[in-house]
């Protein structure tokens, strides 16, 4: 994924809402979400080339999702690597984010390009990321966080700034409860943006992308309801400027 973003313990009775559009090749192969592990059971799209997945909810409420980090000019990509979407679904297999610190610490941060996987429950919220050296980890607090594909983890961008602001404007009625319908027809426009930044002419510098050989291919809405204790995952085959997004997924949560 190239934008995620995160709304924890925002909306009154959704503790967990997230809206994420896919940026990749178009002639890499995926398959929507779909029940794809059953111990636990998990719910993700699913990457046909590595085998792995870019964002999946499990059966214990953890929601998982990786943003592939560019590369920095210049960096050589290694033919070694191990997909970053197979990362995304070992940590799908958790029953809690207690487990995320082992899994961490064992990991090799050079093992992977660049990524930023986002790791939520109901309980608690975490980002972590890879450097040259190390694994870092931050926990979050309740909010709006906003992640993208950018190279250095965190680094300033008009793109950020975009997607922040139009996920902050959904975000205005969660003094009362969320209306599904009208926060996924506000997500679907958000998604859709194509506004550059000013003096930006570059197409990947807007929301919902569209290149000669990569942009955005498919876009998610995954919300987890309190009152009927599961996960709706809605769907968007293909950009979102310009398909519909549809009902996919159900999944209780234990």
């Amino acid at each position: 994924m190239c934008t995620l973003a995160l709304y924890y313990k925002t909306f009154p009775g959704y503790p967990i809402v997230v809206a994420a559009n896919r940026d990749e090749h178009y002639d890499r192969p995926s398959a929507p979400p779909a029940i794809i592990g059953t111990s636990p059971t998990i719910v993700a799209g699913r990457d046909l080339r590595a085998g792995g997945t870019w964002l999946g909810i499990n059966e214990y409420g953890l929601l998982v999702g990786i943003l592939n980090r560019r590369q920095k000019p210049g960096t050589v990509a290694r033919a070694t690597y191990r997909s970053r979407g197979l990362l995304c679904l070992d940590l799908l297999r958790l029953k809690q984010l207690d487990q995320l610190e082992q899994i961490f610490v064992d990991l090799a941060p050079a093992d992977y390009p660049p990524f930023t996987v986002v790791c939520v429950d109901t309980d608690r919220a975490c980002v972590a990321y890879n450097t040259d050296q190390a694994i870092e980890r931050i926990w979050l607090s309740a909010g709006l966080h906003v992640f993208s594909n950018s190279f250095e983890f965190g680094a300033p961008s008009q793109k950020v700034d975009r997607v922040h602001e139009r996920f902050l404007e959904l975000a205005a009625v969660r003094d009362r409860p969320i209306s599904r319908g009208d926060y996924i027809d506000g997500a679907a426009k958000a998604l859709g943006d194509h506004a550059l930044g000013d003096r930006l002419s570059d197409p990947g510098a807007a929301i919902c992308v569209h290149g000669d050989i990569s942009g955005t291919v498919s876009s998610s809405i995954i919300f987890c309801s309190d009152a009927e204790r599961q996960f709706q995952m809605y769907y968007c085959g293909g950009a979102p400027c310009r398909n519909p997004f549809t009902l996919y997924s159900t999944l209780d949560v234990r």
